[in-house]
């Protein structure tokens, strides 16, 4: 006997409470990645609140489980559910959390599982969680805790390789798993909160302009865009202090804006509040902006504007910057470098910076302004530089070598005690001197939309992890992971933290 179709479109979603007046209507929400006992025990008891059980299905992209999940695809997920004969219907939320599901459906109550009755942090503190019961108090619904026995689908899942992930990918998360279980690993992490954390290098402010194709011009050989939506973000070392004052609570930023167009009010904004900072300004300049133009639909960017001004900072301007970094550098424990070559970081400050080149961590880069005048061999002596593969082929000239090699070369070179190369979807590889160590360390991540922040996530959260002294393939391992949510989005409007983390970490190796 054929299996009737219990998936809802919105429209019929919005008419289910019309359709079943004066009966009461439950509502789940969840991944649902691995069907198990406990989740038809579940089912079972919330549908005794009421008449009606609807379960809402996180779809796949939506999914925030960190990388591997779902196992299984939407399709699939509903496959399943649709069996189960307390579910009356089924809803394919595409959306982070329930609180559109909540909104249009109005359920009496809303269920969720024995583990969130627990007084465990993150439980406290998760805001998809917040925002769903702040829905369901305006429509005057009841929040619910099942209290069935619960089973854990990511311990099921991990136990039988069930991860979306590639055999390099298994074979990388095995090896982690044979020296450290998920208790000392998240115990290891916490040292992050301990270290005081400085930033030094350009403030930034990324836009994105998506645009819709008009055509030709009528009367020129030129093409008409149509601007449809505006994103506006913050770049360079301040998405980098925003990142990281999320895993340290003493975390201090030193940059640069600039005298015209500072933009300080909105760097003020969106940098947290937690965040300690220094901003000089820069004269003949505005505050560096990168603006580019996108295509709506596919997301893929047409061109590049960018204001700034590349020249040397003046001697007046050195001289309140040096004064300020002797000030502060000897009260951290991690100094991380964004020298992106705009002319703030003179060969007076990168000398006093190197000083304390045991703390250093260094992200150096090339791009279309500063190629050719740039160059990653002005530091010597440091704890750790991260380079893209591009980079590190330009600065050694070699377009063929593999990537490792040059790796080797390069650490010789400037007397570095570790080197991470990151090699977009082909993962990350970092050269250890200190410890004799090659670690290749694959891309978790392969659903590119956007790379815009990607190399600076990698940075900051691998230089945190190493900085604190965590084992070398957990450090990696979060670089990678951090680096593939930031490409899962447009633009940098959003950003990785502690709390997510966790949550990843736990989902792979619960």
């Amino acid at each position: 006997m054929p299996i009737k179709n219990k998936i809802l479109d919105i429209q019929n979603l919005k008419k289910l409470k019309n359709r079943f007046k004066g009966k009461k209507i439950v509502l789940c929400h969840g991944v649902f990645d691995l069907l198990h006992v406990g989740h038809i025990s579940y089912f079972k008891s919330a549908k005794k609140l009421g008449s009606i059980l609807v379960v809402s299905v996180t779809h796949d992209k939506f999914v925030n489980k960190g990388p591997g999940r779902p196992a299984f695809s939407i399709n699939n997920r509903l496959k399943f559910l649709q069996v189960i004969d307390c579910i009356d219907y089924l809803f394919v939320s595409n959306d982070a959390t329930a609180e559109k599901v909540i909104k249009n459906l109005k359920p009496n109550f809303y269920c969720k599982g024995n583990d969130y009755s627990s007084d465990q942090p993150e439980i406290k503190n998760d805001k998809n969680l917040k925002k769903e019961i702040n829905a369901l108090r305006l429509i005057k619904g009841k929040f619910k805790i099942i209290k069935e026995i619960s089973f854990s689908s990511s311990q099921f899942i991990n136990e039988n390789s069930l991860q979306n992930f590639n055999q390099e990918c298994k074979n990388y998360i095995n090896s982690i798993r044979s020296k450290l279980n998920l208790n000392k690993i998240l115990k290891n992490i916490e040292e992050i909160k301990k270290k005081k954390v400085l930033i030094i290098g350009e403030t930034m402010i990324d836009k994105y302009i998506t645009t819709e194709a008009i055509g030709k011009s009528g009367k020129e050989a030129m093409l008409v865009l149509k601007p449809k939506k505006e994103i506006k973000f913050l770049g360079g070392v301040a998405y980098i202090a925003n990142l990281c004052s999320t895993f340290a609570k003493d975390v201090k930023i030193i940059s640069f804006l600039g005298k015209q167009n500072t933009e300080k009010k909105f760097v003020l904004k969106n940098l947290n509040k937690n965040i300690k900072h220094n901003f000089l300004l820069k004269k003949n300049s505005p505050t560096i902006t990168k603006l580019r133009y996108l295509d709506d639909y596919k997301k893929t960017k047409i061109i590049g504007v960018y204001d700034l001004n590349d020249d040397l900072i003046s001697s007046n301007e050195e001289k309140k910057f040096y004064n300020l970094l002797k000030k502060n550098i000897n009260k951290f424990d991690i100094i991380l470098v964004g020298d992106f070559g705009h002319g703030i970081i003179t060969d007076k400050i990168r000398k006093l910076i190197l000083e304390k080149g045991k703390k250093v961590f260094l992200n150096t880069q090339i791009n279309s302004f500063n190629r050719g005048y740039h160059t990653v061999f002005n530091y010597k002596k440091i704890n750790t530089l991260v380079i893209n593969e591009n980079e590190l082929r330009y600065e050694l000239r070699d377009k063929y070598s593999k990537a490792s090699n040059l790796a080797k070369i390069l650490s010789k070179k400037i007397s570095i005690s570790n080197l991470i190369v990151t090699r977009g979807r082909y993962g990350s590889v970092l050269i250890s001197k200190k410890n004799n160590q090659i670690i290749n360390c694959p891309a978790f991540y392969q659903n590119n939309i956007d790379t815009m922040g990607a190399g600076d996530t990698f940075f900051a959260i691998s230089s945190l992890a190493i900085g604190s002294k965590l084992d070398y393939r957990i450090s990696m391992l979060m670089g990678a992971i951090s680096a593939g949510c930031a490409i899962e989005q447009v633009g940098n409007k959003t950003y990785y933290n502690f709390q997510t983390l966790k949550k990843h970490l736990t989902h792979i190796f619960k």
